[in-house]
């Protein structure tokens, strides 16, 4: 079983990347259902992958990347926000890892 998560299940204060093992810290809705799908997926004993994907794009939809070269198309200068960290993440790499 595949589970894919979120870097959510964490509260975002650490100054380095997260580690599969760090605490988690949930603080929203969306975070916690995330944390307590993959405790129910460990406590289920399956055979599984947890996967914690972060700012996830690809060449459709709605997303940072696509967001990001709009406005660049629009506007001499771009006002990009610099309080988040993120690790992009392909849908082609996501998508890849569902298929196998």
């Amino acid at each position: 079983m595949i589970h894919f998560s979120t870097d959510y299940v964490f509260d975002g204060h650490k100054r380095t990347p997260y580690l599969p093992d760090d605490p988690p810290n949930p603080q929203s809705v969306y975070a916690r259902s995330k944390w307590q799908g993959e405790q129910a997926l460990i406590a289920s004993g399956a055979d599984h992958l947890i996967v914690r994907t972060s700012w996830v794009y690809g060449l459709r939809g709605r997303n940072f990347l696509l967001a990001i070269i709009r406005q660049a198309a629009l506007e001499k200068e771009l006002r990009i926000v610099n309080d988040q960290t993120g690790s992009p993440t392909t849908a082609a790499i996501v998508a890849k890892v569902a298929g196998e």
